[in-house]
């Protein structure tokens, strides 16, 4: 099965064949709430882990409350796992590890983190465990890393849950993205949300990261892009 089989919100089908069954879709909703949650709130927005361009923030400040709900149900993840190089005892002990006694001015973003890592976490791992294709895509994660997370024993999770890498907001170098799904959810046409959706969808793998920054001579052409064309006002896709 590919990405392809996932069933866009707004779109109609049911769930049969589909990559991501009713609980599935139920958990992620609940965690990329909890995600936006912390997102637009003004003690936590500015950290690493919950960090949106400040436009989306704002669009989403102005919107009315059920804005938030049409966005997070988005079949995917709103931010992504990223694991530390090993996790092996010496990581923890040398300080890879986000240590609240080591920052005591930031216990309240430690213990936020935490909890939300923990969460993430065990979700993660119950569908590593259950259906591996649907956490590699929801969650944007390599084999490799979700072989790791599977295997964590429970100490392991609740250490790892405080280190400072592990949450990062997704498509990090597309803010439009952002801003065309804060549209999109804040307006009354359910094809514009599908389209966000399907944006996300195609910016999976290493369409997340930023593209290179090519700087052109006086009177040199740009090339023409080779990827489709978007509907007109909405932002390109850029994959």
């Amino acid at each position: 099965m590919s990405e392809s089989h996932l069933t866009v919100p707004g779109l109609g089908g049911s769930h049969e064949g589909n990559l991501l069954n009713p609980a599935v879709r139920r958990d992620i909703a609940d965690l990329n709430r909890l995600f936006l949650t912390h997102a637009l709130d003004p003690v936590h927005r500015a950290d690493s882990w919950f960090e949106l361009p400040a436009a989306t923030v704002q669009q989403f400040e102005r919107a009315p409350p059920d804005a938030l709900e049409r966005a997070v149900c988005m079949p995917l993840t709103l931010f992504k796992l990223v694991l530390p190089d090993a996790l092996d005892a010496a990581d923890w002990r040398t300080g890879a590890v986000w240590d609240a006694e080591r920052h005591p001015d930031d216990h309240v973003g430690t213990e936020i983190r935490r909890s939300f890592g923990l969460v993430a976490l065990g979700v993660v791992r119950r569908l590593a465990e259950g259906v591996p294709l649907a956490a590699r895509i929801a969650f944007g994660l390599p084999a490799s890393q979700e072989t790791r997370l599977s295997s964590l024993s429970p100490s392991e999770a609740f250490r790892l849950a405080s280190w400072q890498g592990l949450v990062r907001p997704r498509w990090p170098g597309h803010a439009g993205f952002w801003n065309m799904l804060a549209g999109a959810a804040t307006g009354s046409r359910k094809e514009d949300l599908s389209w966000a959706y399907s944006a996300g969808l195609c910016l999976l793998g290493q369409c997340e990261r930023a593209p290179p920054t090519v700087r052109y001579a006086a009177g040199e052409r740009r090339p023409r892009p080779t990827h489709r064309r978007s509907r007109p006002k909405v932002p390109d896709v850029p994959c």
